[in-house]
């Protein structure tokens, strides 16, 4: 284990405490800490640590004011074949570093990435760990670039693969990109969790600090460039770094994030992104984003800073969710009212109707409901349901706000709902997933 320490006291004590407690006998691993210059007690916690464990080496070094230069110093302390990559103020389950030696082992694993939970709100893609994969897809494992994984020590040898020194932004996600294109098994492993992501209370994580959008960016290029040189599948390189583009650089335009950025900052971000699409993002590779990330994309192109706030501005509610409030069925007419949530004036919304498992699809508009905001009102006669045959049809609303049309979302409905008894040939219920659904295969008796 590689472990870069500056200023993590008191964290570095869990840390140190959860490896003390591995179940991986202590003479089958060695941890390498690099003290980079602190100013607390990580230091001297780091040399009480290693006189009274004989597995730990600690190299202390002046401050280098990055993880990248500790992180290549101990890989050039380290005797093991697979090192693992430890940020200080983490943790560690119990059983890690076991189950994932036994595997990495057992199956010949160059690189391999364990689940991860987070902590103190720290987010982690938990939809990444939902299953073990012997051989995980490139695109997938692309998702996580963070370091915190088993990485054969001779596949960084052999291809002289080492971190970026100084302060560069993502230096964690160049040797990522790298490593990914060059080993021959990536494995993922969501069978226990293995590492504790944690956000410090103080707010000192390097994720934390404050971004420049020119060295940032220019990070976010070079990964893509790794990709794209390094990967022969031209197509499959061309969606890695369109993948890239939507979650290094089109999240800055999330709403939450947008609104707390001045206009000189969110220009200067705008600026670096739109370089970034002329060079690497092709009008055939933009077409496959979908909303709200291709609008992004258009709007960041075109340097249109006020198109860009409109669109924060209207996203959550051309987003909404239709919730089914009342459902009635009146002679051969199914009327329908549905609240929005979140609720807020919009241009129009629209009741798009789908057969399952067929192409047919016809659309109408709800109007709203007078002096009440957020609810809208829907009629749906048989006749016009009866030209998709005898199958289950899926209701879904579509809202548009200040030019911008989103997703089309599932109409949901509370199973507590009273739904209308059978009429004519159709029957309306509530599926499995609480969305609302049109069931038209039965004949009713008349």
């Amino acid at each position: 284990m590689v472990i870069p320490v500056y200023n993590t006291m008191p964290y570095l004590a869990d840390l140190l405490d959860s490896l003390a407690a591995q179940d991986l006998d202590p003479a089958l691993f060695e941890i390498v800490a690099v003290d980079d210059g602190s100013t607390d007690m990580s230091g001297e916690v780091l040399d009480a640590f290693a006189a009274a464990h004989s597995n730990i080496r600690v190299i202390h070094q002046e401050n280098s004011g990055w993880p990248g230069k500790p992180r290549n110093v101990g890989i050039a302390a380290s005797q093991a074949p697979y090192i693992f990559f430890c940020d200080a103020d983490d943790l560690l389950g119990p059983e890690a570093l076991r189950r994932m030696v036994d595997y990495a082992l057992a199956n010949d694993v160059d690189l391999l990435v364990p689940r991860m939970v987070g902590l103190g709100g720290r987010g982690v893609q938990s939809g990444l760990f939902r299953e073990t994969y012997l051989d995980v897809d490139l695109r997938k494992i692309l998702g996580t670039l963070s370091p915190q994984k088993m990485f054969r020590r001779s596949m960084l040898d052999r291809h002289g693969i080492r971190f970026p020194e100084g302060m560069v932004r993502l230096e964690d996600g160049l040797v990522l990109a790298r490593c990914y294109l060059v080993s021959e098994r990536t494995s993922l492993l969501a069978d226990y969790d293995y590492y504790y992501l944690r956000t410090r209370d103080d707010g000192a994580n390097i994720s934390s600090q404050r971004t420049s959008p020119e060295s940032y960016t220019r990070s976010v290029s070079e990964i893509a460039r790794i990709l794209t040189e390094g990967d022969s599948n031209a197509e499959r390189a061309g969606l890695l770094v369109l993948d890239l583009y939507r979650r290094k650089c089109l999240r800055f335009y999330a709403p939450d994030r947008f609104r707390k950025i001045n206009r000189r900052q969110a220009r200067r971000w705008m600026s670096e992104h739109a370089k970034f699409a002329q060079r690497y993002i092709s009008p055939a590779l933009e077409e496959q984003l979908s909303f709200p990330h291709r609008q992004r994309s258009a709007l960041v192109r075109a340097g249109d800073l006020d198109g860009l706030r409109r669109l924060a501005a209207a996203e959550p509610f051309v987003q909404a969710k239709a919730r089914a409030v009342s459902v009635l069925w009146e002679s051969d007419q199914m009327s329908m009212e549905v609240a929005l949530a979140p609720a807020g004036e919009l241009d129009s919304l629209e009741l798009v109707v789908r057969g399952r498992a067929s192409n047919k699809c016809s659309t109408q508009r709800f109007d709203p409901l007078p002096a009440e905001p957020g609810k809208y009102f829907a009629k749906l006669d048989c006749a016009s349901l009866a030209g998709f045959g005898p199958v289950i049809v899926d209701l879904y609303a579509r809202a548009t706000k200040d030019g911008f049309t989103g997703l089309e979302h599932r109409v949901a409905v509370d199973t507590s709902l009273p739904l209308p008894a059978p009429a004519s040939d159709v029957r309306t219920y509530a599926t499995v997933n609480g969305k609302l659904s049109v069931d038209m295969r039965t004949k009713q008796p008349s």
